[in-house]
């Protein structure tokens, strides 16, 4: 990997970390969608975005006009696009605390060639350009809808997509820990194995979890018989029996997914876990069900200083997109004192083949030796 400096570099070995999904953003990137049907909801998100925080939206060229009539008050960015998951196409964002900003691109290779854009293969690259941040090449192929941070070092993540034999044939789970701990600074990954079964293009973790805070996960559940019960189920005990990198058993707060909706015979992938954290504000989809009103509730209270916007998220599951999936974050350039480095500088060093050492460290902080 090479640096601004042209030197053999990770985001780790300058201090680089994922950071939490709720912390202050610089802007949030949005795609203006190629179908028709999917425009108004985007163009809903955006209107609800801006009264937060800058919103650039993502315009293949020739749809500017249409996308700023539509949207109103965003920065157009003309840049040629296929997929409406932009965090699953873009870069992930990283932070050192200190003020500087950098970028992961993963390579997009199509969800392990599930489904591709000509265009989408560069687009993390082009986009960046617009940025203007450090980028990082990984040697993993992966999406940014596969993985989620706390912000501390603890990092949920869906094994299906890290060990997709499509995306990242060969790579063990050691390899992907070291990867995931050097490009985007995590000292703890909890694996969550098995994306929901509808979910074609197995990448979306968040439809299982998401971080509330430090220590705290929200989790999808369902009730017996549900479609989507069993795995679940099994995420959820994942979670429960894991600690996070400060060595906390993990809080969980259940949010009950709605009653099954079913497209072209398939069961959506409906769940309220797929929240977005803007300045000031959470999304929450909201699928017309029974279930809504007790999301909308039980978030409230997860993120007592922010506004609950509840949006309709049916047409986005339909064409297979989540509303963490849609939206791609930017954090501001944060300035964080005395977060601690989880492992010593010493171990970033080591060669990605060579990840006993780390394991080990790992393995101690988790007993909590250290």
């Amino acid at each position: 990997m090479t640096g601004a400096a042209g030197a053999s570099t990770t985001p780790g070995d300058d201090g680089f970390y994922l950071p939490a999904d709720d912390v202050r953003h610089a802007q949030i990137w949005l795609p203006w969608p190629h179908e028709t049907e999917l425009q108004k909801t985007v163009a809903r998100i955006a209107h609800i975005a801006g009264r937060y925080e800058p919103v650039s939206l993502v315009v293949s060229p020739g749809a500017e006009d249409a996308a700023r009539k539509a949207c109103g008050g965003v920065t157009i960015v003309s840049l040629r696009h296929g997929s409406a998951r932009l965090r699953d196409i873009g870069p992930s964002f990283l932070v050192d605390g200190k003020g500087g900003s950098a970028a992961t691109d993963w390579g997009f290779s199509g969800w392990g060639g599930r489904a591709a854009t000509e265009t989408d293969g560069t687009f993390a690259h082009e986009l960046l350009g617009y940025a203007e941040v450090r980028r990082f090449r990984t040697p993993l192929k992966l999406e940014g809808s596969a993985f989620a941070a706390d912000g501390e070092g603890t990092l949920m993540a869906l094994a299906e997509s890290v060990f997709d034999i499509a995306r990242n044939p060969g790579v063990t789970r050691l390899e992907g820990f070291a990867i995931l701990q050097r490009w985007l600074g995590a000292a703890r990954v909890i694996w969550l194995e098995l994306a929901l079964p509808d979910d074609e293009l197995c990448t979306d973790v968040r439809a299982l979890a998401a971080f509330l805070a430090p220590g705290v996960v929200a989790t999808s559940t369902a009730p017996d018989g549900h479609p989507h019960a069993e795995v679940l189920r099994v995420a959820r005990a994942a979670l429960a029996r894991n600690k996070d990198a400060a060595g906390r058993a993990l809080t969980l707060i259940d949010l009950c997914a709605p009653p099954p909706v079913t497209r072209n015979g398939r069961t959506l992938p409906l769940s309220y876990t797929n929240f977005l954290a803007l300045n000031g504000a959470v999304l929450v989809p909201v699928f017309d069900a029974p279930t809504d009103e007790n999301a909308l509730e039980v978030l409230g209270r997860a993120f007592p200083g922010r506004r609950i916007e509840p949006v309709p998220a049916l047409d986005l599951a339909a064409h297979g997109v989540s509303l963490t999936s849609l939206a791609l974050p930017q954090p501001a350039r944060l300035l964080q004192r005395g977060r601690a480095t989880t492992l010593p500088r010493s171990a970033w060093a080591l060669p990605v083949p060579d990840v006993e050492a780390i394991l080990q460290e790992y393995i101690d902080m988790a007993n909590g030796k250290r």
